[in-house]
């Protein structure tokens, strides 16, 4: 489908009078798509100039969408905010689920999470919004971070000790070790987009598997 054509769907909500389809495609097809063509734009926003700096009028422009349907779709711009940050999460932690469950033993299941991480990164407008722009904008939105976070540390752990804990304190070592862990790849996932990806990906990728090895062998 052209560029144009999509435009069409995507700006139309016109059915016949029977109530059919515009253009054979379902009005609830319709809104899924102009949401994840707000989210797409969003991203490349946020990832640009910065949640603080963007406006509903820049996305809806981004996303070439009349701002009607941005409200149609969104409560505001941190509702979008979190919805672009949910939906690179869940990119993120697919990615790393097929890398480990496609390995077998700890050091192959760790590079692969490790090498979807940082191939990742790569976008640096998804990975903007991931690591920066979602933090520090409410108590909601923080409190959005923070779960992600916890669920991403049990995704770690889960790969160097696969099985549930056994008893409370286990829990709740599994979740501390987690989210320490995850904190410091979110912190050189960070620094390496600040830098301009500076170091070279195989040498993020050896240094963060000696923190992650080591700790993970330990917890054992």
């Amino acid at each position: 489908m052209s560029n144009s054509g999509m435009e069409n769907i995507l700006e139309t909500d016109k059915t016949d009078k029977r109530g059919r389809p515009y253009g054979g495609v379902a009005p609830e097809a319709r809104a899924a798509e102009r949401r994840d063509a707000l989210i797409r734009a969003a991203t490349r926003v946020f990832g640009t100039v910065g949640f603080r700096k963007a406006t509903v009028r820049s996305i809806c422009q981004e996303a070439k969408l009349n701002d009607r349907y941005f409200y149609a779709a969104f409560d505001g711009i941190e509702d979008l905010l979190r919805a672009t940050y949910l939906h690179h999460a869940e990119q993120l932690r697919l990615a790393i689920e097929r890398g480990a469950e496609a390995c077998t033993g700890l050091d192959a299941r760790i590079d692969a999470g490790l090498r979807a991480f940082f191939g990742f990164l790569r976008d640096p407008h998804a990975a903007r919004v991931l690591l920066l722009e979602v933090m520090g904008v409410s108590a909601e939105t923080d409190a959005t971070y923070q779960r992600v976070l916890v669920g991403f540390g049990r995704q770690l752990v889960a790969i160097g000790a696969p099985g549930d804990a056994a008893t409370d304190a286990e829990r709740v070592d599994r979740r501390l070790i987690g989210l320490a862990l995850i904190g410091a790849m979110t912190n050189v996932g960070a620094a390496w987009l600040l830098t301009g990806y500076r170091d070279p990906e195989e040498q993020m990728i050896r240094s963060c598997r000696r923190v992650l090895l080591g700790t993970l062998r330990a917890d054992r």
